[in-house]
C-alpha cells in the first residue's frame, strides 16, 4: 500500500466479456428491426401492452368471464349470509368464555 501526495491512482474499470454470445441471434434481431421499419411497423421493446376495460379485475376476481350476473349475485348473498353465521357463532363463544371465566376469578 503506497501512499501518494500527488497523482491519485484511477479506479479499475470493470470489463464484461460475455461467456455466450450467440452472433446469429444478433444478426437475426437487426434483421427483424430492419423488416420491421421497412413496413412500417411499430418495434418490438419486449414489452407487454394491454388495453384494460372497465369491469376486467371485477371480472378476474370472480372466477373469470361472468356469464349470469344473477348467479354472480346469488353467491355473493351466500357467501355474506356465511359471513354473518360464522360471526354469530364467534360472538356466542366470546360471551361464554367471558361468563364461564367469572368463576375462576372468584376463587
Amino acid at each position: 500500500m503506497r501512499i501518494y501526495f500527488f497523482r491519485t491512482p484511477k479506479p479499475r474499470r470493470f470489463v464484461h466479456k460475455p461467456i455466450y454470445w450467440d452472433p446469429e441471434a444478433d444478426e437475426r434481431k437487426e434483421r427483424e428491426e430492419r423488416v420491421r421499419k421497412e413496413l412500417g411497423l411499430p418495434p418490438e421493446d419486449g414489452k407487454f401492452h394491454t388495453s384494460i376495460k372497465r369491469g376486467t379485475f371485477r371480472k378476474l376476481r370472480e372466477g373469470g368471464d361472468v356469464k349470469d350476473p344473477a348467479e354472480a349475485r346469488r353467491e355473493r348473498r351466500n357467501a355474506n349470509v356465511r359471513l354473518l353465521i360464522i360471526i354469530g357463532a364467534l360472538l356466542v363463544a366470546a360471551y361464554l368464555l367471558y361468563v364461564t371465566s367469572g368463576d375462576f376469578l372468584s376463587l
